[in-house]
């Protein structure tokens, strides 16, 4: 487990729960549902947010954003690439492989006044099918001019590499404290991304990377 992931993988190979032992066929439905009912198992989650609370004493910053990630896909999601447009990653680097039923844990450290950045990771659909998930935030440090904001959106393999960053900037905007890609359909082909973030000059932001109907 690395440094800065938190949890068990969840796989057809630890799936010892009773309603599991005389399956022969696991689906990866079945992985996503049951890492998304454990979200909160062993104190994975406490412990993630144990580690952000220690970059951000060692950062010795007076702005930043605490990002943590679920993934509850049913497979591995593997780190693409990322935007910085104020600020950059602390100390910690972006994880590179989150597996299923695991938290990810890293700090985005603000630019004067602002933190403002998104990540790639690149995981499966429900069909077993690439693609991407994007996952973006807006931390400035004069909430009283702005807001903090979220944005989230999945769709085809390398769509972000190639993508126009300013119309997702410009997305993340008008978005809020809380982004449900099911509601204005910028999720993709069964894939379900939502985010949310606080309000403080170091907010915890967090995405749950997932599939519809678990």
């Amino acid at each position: 487990m690395g440094d800065a992931v938190f949890g068990n993988p969840i796989t057809n190979s630890t799936l010892g729960l009773p309603d599991f032992i005389d399956r022969k066929n696991i689906h990866r439905i079945d992985r996503a549902r049951i890492a998304l009912n454990l979200k909160n198992a062993e104190e994975k989650n406490a412990k993630a947010l144990q580690y952000l609370e220690k970059l951000k004493e060692q950062s010795e910053v007076g702005l930043g954003t605490l990002c943590l990630l679920y993934n509850a896909t049913g497979d591995a999601i593997s780190y693409v690439t990322h935007k910085n447009w104020y600020g950059r990653i602390g100390a910690s680097p972006y994880p590179m492989e989150i597996a299923n039923g695991q938290w990810a844990a890293f700090m985005h450290v603000g630019k004067p006044g602002h933190s403002i950045g998104a990540v790639v990771y690149r995981g499966k659909d429900p069909q077993g099918v690439d693609c991407d998930w994007m996952v973006s935030w807006d931390n400035c440090n004069d909430k009283n001019k702005w807001n903090t904001q979220v944005y989230s959106k999945v769709r085809e393999k390398n769509h972000f590499s190639n993508c126009d960053w300013e119309v997702v900037y410009d997305k993340l905007q008008v978005s809020g404290v809380y982004h449900d890609g099911v509601e204005d359909k910028d999720n993709w082909n069964g894939c379900s991304l939502s985010a949310c973030i606080g309000e403080h000059r170091f907010p915890i932001f967090v995405a749950v990377f997932t599939v519809q109907d678990v």
